[in-house]
């Protein structure tokens, strides 16, 4: 037990130097061997770990982005608190990853057009992290559509509209705002994530119009 607890906190510590240099520096610009030198490991004890640079990748963007959102999910659970609340978390939890990243791995400063790559070509070359990417992006959109179908029932929500439709406009307008902040950092992205989430619930709630079927 003492042995295998080492090597989960020996796989932690890898994946934690891996995710600060990745986002610093780049996903692809970052030679393995230099993150293996930083360890202070030799190569075949590293590949005891990662056998490749994809594998690692992988693993830091399931530990650094998915398992982050995975918090998505929990709150949507929650019984307590109203869709319009289980809306707003979800784009507060967007606008909260870059003080995610700075304070549970230290990172600094971000190379923005790096992620932005990573995600745009990633599913093409990794896929192992396509499917991490197709899992979450179905399991986040049924939970927003769930979360709809929730405020229909309760009386928030305009009864009448598309959930699946409203859902993936949702999905979408996350995914945008991501984009859009990482090619302007001068924007503040919790600000951006806060005006549309006004804008969308003024969209959908009791007594709006615009996503009403015709």
């Amino acid at each position: 037990m003492i042995g295998e607890d080492k090597e989960v906190e020996t796989k932690e510590i890898i994946l934690k130097i891996a995710i600060k240099s990745f986002i610093e520096e780049g996903f692809w610009e970052v030679p393995i061997n230099s993150i293996i030198k930083e360890l202070g490991m030799n190569k075949s004890e590293f590949n005891s770990y990662f056998k490749s640079k994809d594998q690692l990748i992988c693993e830091t963007i399931d530990k650094c982005f998915f398992s982050h959102f995975a918090n998505i999910f929990r709150i949507s659970n929650k019984h307590n608190i109203t869709s319009k609340e289980k809306l707003q978390r979800i784009f507060q939890n967007y606008s909260e990853t870059i003080d995610y990243l700075k304070k549970d791995f230290n990172v600094k400063t971000i190379k923005y057009e790096s992620i932005i790559c990573l995600f745009v070509t990633g599913t093409e070359n990794y896929v192992l992290m396509t499917k991490y990417i197709k899992n979450f992006n179905k399991t986040l959109l049924e939970k927003i559509e769930s979360i709809i179908e929730e405020g229909k029932i309760s009386g928030e929500i305009i009864g009448t509209i598309d959930s699946k439709f409203t859902a993936n406009s949702i999905f979408t307008e996350l995914q945008n705002s991501i984009v859009l902040w990482a090619m302007n950092q001068k924007i503040d992205i919790k600000m951006l994530f806060e005006i549309n989430f006004k804008y969308l619930w003024s969209n959908i709630r009791l007594g709006a119009k615009v996503y009403e079927k015709c």
